[in-house]
C-alpha cells in the first residue's frame, strides 16, 4: 500500500473555526460545545460561579468555544433531563447561563429539579425565559 502525502496548509485559507468571507477554505470548524448547544435552549442564568455550582455536583468543567470566545462549560443529566451550565470568558456579566434540552418539554420543573440538585432556591437566578418568548432580568424585580 502506498504511503500517501498531504501537503500542508494553502497560505490564503482562513483559519477553520473563523468566519471565511470568501469560504476559501473548504472547511469551516464548529466546537463541541456549538454542537451540543443545538440540542439545549438557554432558559436561565444563575449568580453563582461556574466553579461553585460545578463542584457542588461535583461536575467536571471543559473549555470549548463559540463565535465571542472562550466557553467553560458543564453538561450533565438529572433525572433524565439533559443540563448544561456555561459562562462565556471576558463576559461583562458574571452569570452562569443554564441550558435545559430540547426534548425536555417543562422548563419550569426542569429548573426546579436543578436549583434543588444544587441546593439554592430561585433568588439566585439573574435572568429567566427563552429566545422565543423574551428573558427576563429577575434581579430588577423582587423575587415571590
Amino acid at each position: 500500500m502506498a504511503k500517501a502525502e498531504v501537503s500542508g496548509p494553502v497560505s490564503d485559507w482562513e483559519r477553520a473555526p473563523e468566519y471565511q468571507g470568501g469560504k476559501r477554505n473548504p472547511a469551516l470548524q464548529a466546537s463541541m460545545w456549538e454542537y451540543a448547544t443545538s440540542s439545549f435552549r438557554l432558559a436561565a442564568g444563575l449568580s453563582p460561579s461556574l466553579d461553585v455550582l460545578a463542584a457542588r455536583l461535583r461536575l467536571t468543567i471543559e473549555r470549548g468555544w463559540e463565535d465571542l470566545g472562550a466557553v467553560d462549560a458543564a453538561m450533565f443529566r438529572i433525572q433524565k433531563i439533559d443540563f448544561a451550565l456555561s459562562r462565556l470568558e471576558g463576559s461583562t456579566h458574571p452569570d452562569v447561563f443554564v441550558w435545559v434540552g430540547r426534548a425536555h418539554a417543562d422548563v419550569d420543573m426542569a429548573l426546579g429539579i436543578l436549583l434543588d440538585a444544587l441546593g439554592i432556591g430561585e433568588e439566585a437566578l439573574t435572568f429567566r425565559g427563552d429566545v422565543e418568548t423574551g428573558f427576563v432580568d429577575l434581579r430588577s424585580e423582587p423575587q415571590a
